[in-house]
């Protein structure tokens, strides 16, 4: 008669391994729901108000000004500020009543910069529009002024280059959201955010820190990629940076085409993920079972 050589511990340390494979699941959505809160601990609200938190403003980088510095003699139309007995003022949003004029007194360069930047351009067109159908919704999303990207009040010097660089990116997305989230989800977007690169690519890096330019055409693109990728040709500006599918460009354009080729590869891999792991965890799950079903029937 034949003996069954049985080893107790191989279903022991089989149950284990089928455990702890089903206890990975978790963490795995855990990470990718992670990703979206990948610049949580930075403000994304508009920062610059009427009231200033003075313990906050002594942390600032601008800690060591007096409030004429900046704001001068603070009379305006004749109102010497604060005007008790004329309190609409405070209906009027606090970036649109400073004059950023008086920011070049320290910052020339960069408010010179500004100057020709697209964020003056639409400024400009703004202000010209003023009174039009067009004011109402321009009232919701504002051209940028130095107020909408700086709080004078609170924003502080020191800060490394990666938390320079998520700040920027939670700055930059409170009006480029679909830009941010596809910069988020490129391999710049996840070397200097998730693993803290400083040597990364931020949002000023290749469009300015003021002169924010548009990198639509190759002849402006091409040199911003050689700036790290000093053997780039023409065709490298092809690849596609913000890769997202929502607004596109209702033209026939070849970045269009990428970024919905891109999309449908995306589908297609997360389909062979979500497919191969039903498959593994059924396929487990059934073991399971023979093992109890196993179990049972030796009682």
């Amino acid at each position: 008669m034949e003996s069954k050589t049985v080893h107790p511990r191989s279903g022991s340390k089989t149950r284990m391994a089928l455990w702890l494979t089903v206890a990975v699941i978790p963490l795995f959505v855990v990470a990718i729901a992670g990703k979206a809160d990948a610049i949580v601990g930075f403000e994304t609200e508009s920062r610059s108000h009427w009231y200033v938190d003075m313990n906050r403003f002594a942390l600032s980088a601008h800690t060591g000004f007096k409030c004429e510095d900046c704001h001068g003699t603070m009379i305006e139309n004749g109102r010497t500020h604060p005007d008790k007995s004329n309190p609409d003022f405070l209906k009027k949003a606090a970036t649109r009543s400073f004059d950023y004029n008086r920011c070049q007194k320290c910052h020339k360069l960069s408010y010179q910069r500004y100057l020709e930047g697209e964020h003056a351009k639409v400024l400009s067109k703004e202000l010209a529009d003023a009174g039009t159908a067009d004011t109402e919704s321009k009232k919701k999303n504002p051209a940028p002024t130095c107020g909408e990207c700086h709080s004078s009040h609170y924003d502080r010097s020191g800060l490394s280059r990666v938390d320079v660089g998520k700040r920027m990116i939670a700055v930059c997305g409170r009006c480029h959201k679909n830009q941010t989230a596809g910069y988020l989800d490129n391999i710049h977007g996840k070397v200097g955010v998730n693993l803290h690169n400083p040597t990364a690519a931020f949002c000023s890096d290749c469009h300015g820190a003021h002169t924010t330019v548009s990198l639509k055409n190759t002849a402006a693109a091409l040199p911003v990629c050689q700036r790290c990728h000093p053997k780039a040709e023409a065709e490298f500006t092809n690849f596609v940076i913000h890769a997202s599918v929502t607004d596109l460009p209702d033209t026939d354009s070849p970045k269009r085409q990428s970024i919905l080729w891109i999309h449908r590869i995306k589908l297609a891999a997360v389909a062979v993920v979500a497919l191969s792991l039903i498959f593994f965890f059924g396929h487990s799950l059934l073991w399971l079972l023979r093992e109890l079903h196993e179990k049972l029937r030796k009682h």
